[in-house]
């Protein structure tokens, strides 16, 4: 039987910031735009006029402000209508504009609106709104667009796409989006631990395994009974080493990406329960 979730990982996930009503850039002055309810390893934000500082959970943040997140770190921000976690290795700025947005300048963002539309993402390369859920990434000079639940509309140049669950469009610099494709299909072969939980103490290390010959791959923990992440990594292929600190019972699962970067689906959840105990 699984030892109770730890409460630590998750205790600021309920924080929900305030939204000001858009306003022109002169008047908005320090708005709350939303909270970061959750801070793994090395997070960073800089404010308008100042430099990078370290962030905790529970931290407001304001239009005109940037966030960014360490080689392993992770970020989760709520919105009073949405979540956005921002994976390790990404930067994330939010305009001083009449219009609320968020600019994802490198790295991948998990979208999580399921009752209302997203607050606008936009990249070099393009513009996503929609309802739903999805995993946006800006590699190089490419968005990639992957909806894992939902209906997101893509923009770049005049021209946009559509694209609803189990499909993407990746968009290059200068160009329209490619027609909506299939997402990889997610692993199922070899997922070990699987459906039997592993026990590990905090900290030791566990390697994550499964089959597949994608050229790419990224792997996710959660709590068991809930949506956020809580560790994410994109890794080559099988395995991928973790540690977790925390005690309490959580799940894995694994997306393949393609030869473009284009994430997938996540595969079946394989369970883990961290102890201190002997």
């Amino acid at each position: 039987m699984f030892p109770p979730a730890s409460r630590s990982p998750l205790a600021g996930a309920a924080v929900v910031g305030l939204l000001a009503a858009p306003a022109p850039a002169a008047a908005q002055g320090a708005l709350s735009l939303a909270r970061v309810s959750l801070v793994e390893s090395t997070v960073e934000r800089a404010r308008k006029s100042g430099g990078w500082q370290a962030v905790v959970e529970g931290a407001s943040l304001e239009i005109g402000e940037t966030l960014r997140t360490g080689p392993a770190a992770l970020a989760r921000l709520e919105f009073p209508w949405m979540a956005l976690t921002l994976s390790p290795g990404s930067t994330l700025r939010f305009p001083d504009a009449f219009l609320l947005s968020a600019t994802l300048e490198g790295g991948r963002a998990l979208l999580d609106a399921p009752e209302r539309e997203v607050l606008k993402v936009v990249t070099a390369e393009a513009e996503i709104r929609g309802q739903g859920r999805a995993v946006v990434r800006r590699e190089g000079r490419a968005t990639l667009v992957s909806c894992l639940g939902g209906r997101f509309v893509v923009r770049g140049g005049d021209a946009s796409v559509t694209v609803t669950a189990g499909r993407g469009t990746v968009v290059a610099s200068g160009r329209a989006p490619s027609p909506p494709e299939a997402v990889p299909a997610p692993p199922s072969r070899g997922l070990w631990p699987g459906g039997d939980p592993v026990y590990v103490a905090p900290g030791e290390a566990l390697d994550l395994r499964w089959k597949g010959e994608a050229p790419a791959y990224q792997v996710e923990l959660l709590p068991v009974g809930s949506e956020v992440v809580l560790l994410q990594r994109d890794v080559v292929g099988p395995p991928a080493r973790i540690t977790v600190p925390w005690e309490g019972a959580f799940r894995w699962r694994v997306s393949a990406r393609d030869r473009r970067g284009l994430e997938g689906a996540p595969s079946a959840d394989g369970l883990i329960a961290v102890d201190a105990r002997p």
